[in-house]
């Protein structure tokens, strides 16, 4: 199991926002750097969880992959995306207010043995965590651009 953490600090946001940002199907596709697409299978607000569809580009042999998993969440708060199949990936966003701003972690823990089996004793651990820290941090910086984006200048990237 490869697990990493990143952290920020997202000035003048509140968690409320974030969560709107993080909970936008079609704008997590603008978020997640490999995230390709995002489907909603069904959706239960009073249980608040979901079954979502993600197509992630892993590029190379991988291609895209096809990942449907079970969303959680409790309002501006936190948000967890279990995928079991084809490769099992937790997701988890935890938003913290913070005088003036939210402090906001998003965690990744990776297995590759169900997918890869005996191969996962070859992968290159130090690598793959990263890459995924690379990908957390990536996310965090485009969340921050798309919260302090003025209203119409996200407007007309959704008109686009």
């Amino acid at each position: 199991m490869i697990k990493v953490t990143r952290r920020a600090y997202l000035e003048g946001s509140t968690p409320a926002e974030i969560f709107a940002a993080l909970s936008d199907p079609q704008g997590v596709a603008q978020i997640l750097p490999r995230v390709q697409k995002v489907d909603m299978l069904n959706r239960d607000d009073v249980a608040r969880k979901a079954r979502l569809v993600t197509y992630m580009s892993l590029g190379g042999i991988f291609g895209t992959i096809r990942c449907e998993g079970e969303l959680t969440w409790v309002d501006d708060r936190e948000i967890l995306f279990k995928v079991r199949t084809p490769v099992p990936v937790e997701t988890h966003w935890l938003l913290t207010q913070a005088v003036g701003g939210t402090e906001l972690q998003a965690t990744m823990d990776l297995n590759l043995a169900p997918m890869l089996g005996p191969m996962a004793a070859f992968v290159p651990v130090q690598q793959v965590s990263d890459m995924l820290a690379t990908e957390l941090e990536k996310a965090l910086t485009a969340i921050s651009a798309r919260l302090n984006e003025t209203p119409a200048v996200r407007e007309r990237a959704v008109a686009a």
